[in-house]
């Protein structure tokens, strides 16, 4: 750890994860502020919040595939800058609709579009920038940092968010929101990456876009180990997305005193996530993706215990068990694809696992209110966890999972 810490020494590392970082925690703040903005509103409710968070998962999905290429294509650092500076804009005009109190659906709703829409094009360039700020035997480190930062920026962005609302108001918090992107974007202007060719060599390539999608998803799809876990996940996604992230609030509404309540619980679910990583940085499983699937059942606590209206401590450590689990596995998927997937397809191959794993999101999201309202919102989260709980299992009859091995990985040489 020590060692990993040494890189916070070099100027254009330690701008880009202050960068990350203070974005990160935006992204935090920004759906708990939206999600007591709009159950504030006279006629506000699950179903509105859903099809808001829908919208910008729509768009960022929709658009995430071009935008790697692009990010290919072009400066990443310019593209990441651009993006923030976008994100920060709608962020703006959507406090200051809350804040004013003349709120329009319509608008909301394209102001989450663009929204995702920058994020789609600055998240895979994020991606790619690492390797121009470090040297290359020390991306794992720095790639750590990175992971860590953003466990500890949910931490933070939760308490923050909590905070503007309970004090002020939920348009405070998205306000806060933007002044994180904006912050984001003027410290990567300072950042002076490494020069590289990719982009010039990728824009000589005139068929590129569809030739690489292509050869992408034959990639993907070969891969009998991997699309099983991502169609798992497209259903936990989902699941989360919607029942826990819509109807929570909901809950912790109705039941459990408000905000406060449910900043708690997601303070549990983030700290969770930072245990997570210390747990996944000892264990060394034969199998890591058995393991990893099999730690997936700790995904079940929250529905069943928001259903039964339990107590906010217990919720906060379902959540928290949930988290420790959530992050375990990502580790343990991590190593899978970075020691099995080609190099020359990775960033492909990880541009489809993004797009099917959160593809049935926006569906969760805007299904969410509909469904507690005719069935109840306790019975909505049930089914879901049952439904979390049943396809978990799917994956374990492959025999590709089950079985795949872990392995030292094998270095890109590509320049």
């Amino acid at each position: 750890m020590k060692g990993d810490l040494c890189l916070l020494r070099e100027r254009n590392f330690l701008l880009f994860f202050l960068a990350r970082t203070s974005s990160l925690t935006g992204n935090v703040i920004a759906p708990l502020g939206l999600a007591f903005a709009v159950l504030a509103m006279p006629d506000g409710s699950p179903s509105e919040l859903g099809l808001l968070l829908g919208t910008r998962t729509v768009a960022q999905l929709g658009l995430i595939l071009l935008g790697g290429v692009i990010a290919d294509r072009f400066s990443r650092q310019r593209l990441i800058i651009a993006g923030e500076a976008t994100a920060g804009c709608s962020q703006v005009l959507t406090a200051a609709l809350f804040l004013h109190g003349s709120v329009s659906m319509n608008v909301l709703i394209a102001l989450a579009a663009v929204n995702g829409a920058s994020s789609a094009v600055s998240q895979p360039a994020a991606t790619a920038l690492v390797p121009y700020l470090v040297d290359t035997d020390r991306i794992q480190p720095a790639n750590a940092l990175l992971r860590l930062a953003a466990n500890i920026s949910r931490i933070a962005g939760v308490f923050v968010g909590g905070v503007l609302i309970a004090a002020v108001a939920p348009g405070w918090a998205l306000a806060a929101d933007a002044a994180t992107y904006f912050l984001s974007a003027v410290l990567l202007i300072f950042a002076r990456p490494r020069t590289t060719t990719a982009a010039l060599a990728a824009s000589e390539a005139p068929t590129g876009f569809l030739t690489e999608l292509r050869a992408g998803w034959t990639e993907f799809s070969s891969l009998r180990w991997m699309w099983p876990i991502v169609g798992q996940f497209a259903v936990v996604n989902a699941c989360f997305g919607g029942a826990i992230m819509v109807l929570g609030p909901a809950v912790a509404e109705q039941e459990l005193g408000g905000a406060v309540a449910w900043s708690i619980i997601l303070a549990a679910h983030s700290t969770g996530f930072v245990l997570g990583s210390l747990i996944a940085i000892r264990i060394r499983p034969r199998y890591p993706l058995r393991t990893g699937v099999l730690i997936t059942f700790g995904f079940f606590p929250p529905y069943l215990l928001l259903a039964a209206g339990a107590p906010t401590w217990l919720i906060a450590a379902g959540m928290l068990t949930a988290g420790v689990c959530i992050d375990v596995f990502e580790v343990l998927w991590r190593t899978a694809v970075h020691t099995h997937v080609p190099a020359h397809a990775m960033s492909r191959v990880s541009s489809y696992d993004s797009l099917a794993s959160f593809i049935c999101t926006p569906l969760g999201l805007a299904m969410a209110g509909p469904v507690a309202a005719h069935i109840g919102i306790a019975e909505t989260l049930l089914i879901s966890g049952v439904l979390v709980t049943a396809t978990s299992t799917f994956p374990l009859f492959f025999t590709a999972v089950r079985h795949l091995p872990s392995r030292a990985p094998v270095p890109d040489r590509r320049s």
